[in-house]
Parts: C-alpha cells; sequence; structure tokens
C-alpha cells in the first residue's frame, strides 16, 4: 500500500484543541458586521424573485401530479388487472 504524501490531504489535518475560540459576544459581533457588508437585494427583487419562485414551483406541482397520476393509471389498468 503507498504511504501518503507530505502534500496531501493528510497534511491539512488540524489540531482542533489548538484552535482559538471566541466569546459569544464576539461570535455575534463579527457575524453582524459581516451581514453589513452584504447587498441586500431591493423591495421589488424580492417581490418578483418571489414571484418567479411561486410560478416554478406551481409548474413542478402541475408536472409532477399529472406524471403521478398518468402513472397510477397506467399502474391500475395494466398492472393490476
Amino acid at each position: 500500500m503507498a504511504r501518503p504524501s507530505a502534500k496531501g490531504p493528510s497534511s491539512r489535518i488540524v489540531n482542533r484543541g489548538t484552535m482559538r475560540r471566541g466569546s459569544p459576544v464576539e461570535f455575534f459581533r463579527e457575524t453582524f458586521s459581516e451581514l453589513r457588508k452584504s447587498v441586500w437585494p431591493t423591495r421589488e427583487e424580492t417581490v418578483r424573485l418571489t414571484a418567479y419562485v411561486l410560478a416554478l414551483s406551481g409548474v413542478i406541482m402541475l408536472m409532477l401530479s399529472l406524471l403521478d397520476y398518468g402513472l397510477t393509471q397506467t399502474f391500475v389498468r395494466y398492472i393490476i388487472r
């Protein structure tokens, strides 16, 4: 069996016992700082994209319902009888 090289994935193992752990307050402060850097969509973009998601979900729901109905009818007519 070949030995793993020093440059392989095993060389990236981190000793979790030596990781620095901050306080919960520091965690939330950094989290809110990162959220402020985010670019948030406008209200109009949010409404438009939500409408797209709902419309696409409806189309997929219709397609799956028709597929389910067709397969059920095929099963009932040709397999059960």
